[in-house]
């Protein structure tokens, strides 16, 4: 009997050493808290980060899905089932210097974009010798076959091969085997663009030094060679075109090398012209704000349609760092202007785009 009450002592002993004091039960209360509070901070953080890459802030550092910047300079888009590639050249520090590469990335929004791989990875396939050139690469899509071409500006160091590079590939974002170079029409081909027309023609837009112009030439249905549709007597490279409302608008950077100069743009009721004089597309003064002409990529939404502008802005002493300069255009009665470079955003599926200047 004495042992059984010494047990049932000890167990009242143990279970009022379990019961909680009061101030424990505070201390308990305070931790939890500070640990509510420190999630709630983290989860307004994270909302604050999501929300600012869902923002498109021209000139500043464009991260790809593993973080990193975007290398597709001097790029193009291309719309294959529904996803957005963007082609363009890779500059990494990290790349062999014999080769020349280019990247793709793909995207559903025009904003956050997935790393698909370096596409290209090409020795010197002309025996350009050092410092050979490739740039501008822009990829179209095959109707005929089930193909991808990739178009670029191949040059030795001293531009005068002046010729398109082209390769294929049986995906998308696969590797592209090199197939040829060539002279458009017989032309020196130095910058080039690209513009597929609301009927789906595609066309190769190249800068041509000799005649003091550009072309712009409808691709063969394999797309392995072009045809003539018209030439454009102004001295302009960054060659780039787009179709809204029964009027083709062309945009073209003046020829300073690296160095940004005021941009230009004219219309014309069809491709063959007639073309109107050129007007500058940002105020002069503003240099279209240190950027270049690359490509004009129309996003057709439910309610609107948006027409954006997509430039570079190099760095050549560290290409790598190059950024990238996309605005929403205002286009009205034939009439084009460039906004000055602030954050935006778009929604793809209406169309609509929407300044948000004090974003962070």
């Amino acid at each position: 009997m004495e042992a059984n009450g010494m047990n049932l002592e000890r167990d009242k002993m143990s279970g009022d050493l379990a019961k909680p004091t009061r101030a424990g039960k505070v201390k308990q209360l305070r931790k939890e808290l500070v640990w509510l509070m420190v999630l709630l901070a983290l989860a307004l953080a994270a909302g604050k980060q999501c929300a600012a890459r869902d923002v498109v802030r021209p000139g500043e550092p464009w991260l790809d899905s593993r973080g990193r910047p975007i290398q597709a300079h001097g790029g193009g888009i291309t719309l294959w089932r529904g996803v957005y590639y963007w082609f363009g050249e890779d500059r990494s520090q990290t790349n062999d210097s014999a080769k020349r590469y280019v990247a793709c990335y793909s995207s559903r929004d025009l904003v956050h974009w997935k790393f698909r791989g370096q596409v290209l990875a090409l020795s010197d396939p002309e025996h350009l010798g050092p410092h050979w050139v490739l740039e501008r690469p822009k990829v179209f899509v095959g109707k005929q076959s089930a193909k991808f071409v990739m178009y670029a500006h191949l040059d030795d160091a001293h531009y005068k091969f002046a010729r398109v590079m082209v390769a294929v590939s049986d995906r998308i974002d696969g590797q592209y085997t090199f197939v040829k170079s060539f002279r458009p029409l017989g032309e020196e081909s130095r910058d080039i663009g690209q513009f597929v027309d609301d009927d789906g023609s595609s066309y190769l837009i190249f800068e041509s030094r000799p005649t003091k112009g550009f072309f712009v030439a409808r691709l063969t249905g394999d797309l392995m060679n072009v045809v003539e549709t018209c030439f454009i007597p102004a001295p302009l490279e960054g060659g780039a075109l787009v179709h809204d409302k029964g009027l083709y608008y062309v945009v073209g950077s003046h020829m300073t090398g690296w160095r940004p100069n005021p941009n230009v743009y004219a219309t014309a009721p069809a491709l063959t012209g007639p073309w109107t004089e050129f007007k500058s597309l940002a105020p002069s003064e503003a240099n279209n704000y240190d950027s270049q002409s690359t490509m004009l990529l129309k996003v057709v939404g439910s309610k609107t349609t948006t027409v954006i502008f997509m430039g570079d802005i190099w760095r050549p002493r560290e290409l790598w760092d190059s950024r990238y300069f996309w605005m929403p255009l205002e286009m009205e009665d034939g009439s084009m202007h460039l906004p000055p470079p602030q954050p935006w955003t778009l929604n793809i599926r209406t169309g609509e785009t929407a300044f948000s200047p004090t974003s962070k």
